[in-house]
């Protein structure tokens, strides 16, 4: 899908982080861009910026958990341009790091309401109306933790709704095929960026309160923070390009890799159906 202007691309969480940059290289290629995100001041000063410049640029306070805060920007969206081509859903938070049978039920309703419930929220509100026009893309913004474990664990609640985003991305590819077989799916597995997510907790409801993070855990716990920090801006400018040549992953950092291939090995390996008395 070439991306021009005229078109229109939404994006969740657009207010900082990959979010942010991804509306800025939408922008840069001269389409209107829709902001969505949960903090209001950051929102209003990006949409700000952007107008500045000249972009068209329209902003919404949206809680990605809530599916009528998503059915009502797709209807603004649609009262206002008359199109979608390019939602990006990318709206994501992490909760302090603890083993998994230490993380609260609160941890969990968190994340998954906003990394899992937040992608089906958007994909509900928008995609009809690109499979009626039969084009546009979709890009889903997974994780590294989708692909493959995290060193020294400490992020299962992170992990299972990213693994989720990345079946979910998956089946849409697969659906999509048949109802419009011109739109794309991408699922972006970013490793380490900076941005603001674990600093999420600023965003947390009230009614969820956190937990304290655990002490300790596994040793290996830290050896992420070994992993290469790739730019935000560098991630959009991998979407965009995957959007544009209908690539179906970005696995944004290199060093991540050969962890997501141990992952694959590791389990082609396993997958052998043990036959009682035989074998597999």
């Amino acid at each position: 899908m070439k991306l021009e202007q005229g078109q229109v691309a939404v994006v969740t969480g657009a207010a900082s982080g990959i979010g942010r940059a991804l509306v800025d290289a939408f922008a840069g290629r001269g389409l209107a861009v829709v902001l969505a995100d949960v903090e209001q001041g950051p929102l209003d000063a990006a949409v700000e910026e952007l107008t500045a410049t000249g972009a068209s640029a329209l902003g919404a306070r949206v809680d990605v958990r809530r599916p009528e805060d998503l059915e009502s920007l797709a209807a603004k969206v649609q009262a206002e341009f008359g199109r979608v081509d390019v939602l990006c859903n990318n709206a994501g938070v992490i909760v302090p790091r603890a083993p998994v049978w230490e993380q609260s039920y609160a941890d969990w309703q968190w994340i998954v309401d906003v990394n899992l419930h937040g992608v089906a929220n958007g994909l509900r509100a928008f995609v009809p109306a690109m499979v009626a026009a039969g084009r546009g893309h979709v890009v889903n913004t997974s994780s590294m933790a989708g692909l493959t474990t995290i060193p020294g664990g400490g992020n299962g609640a992170y992990s299972a709704t990213k693994h989720a985003v990345v079946g979910l991305s998956e089946t849409l590819r697969l659906e999509l095929a048949e109802a419009a077989p011109a739109m794309g799916v991408t699922v972006l597995c970013p490793g380490p960026v900076p941005s603001r997510i674990h600093d999420a907790g600023r965003n947390r409801p009230a009614d969820l309160p956190a937990t304290e993070p655990a002490e300790s855990l596994a040793p290996g716990a830290k050896s992420w923070l070994t992993l290469t920090r790739v730019p935000a801006e560098d991630v959009a400018a991998q979407v965009l390009d995957a959007v544009e040549t209908g690539r179906e992953y970005v696995l944004t950092h290199a060093d991540v890799l050969p962890l997501a291939r141990a992952r694959a090995e590791h389990l082609l390996a396993q997958l052998p159906i043990a036959v009682p008395g035989g074998t597999a």
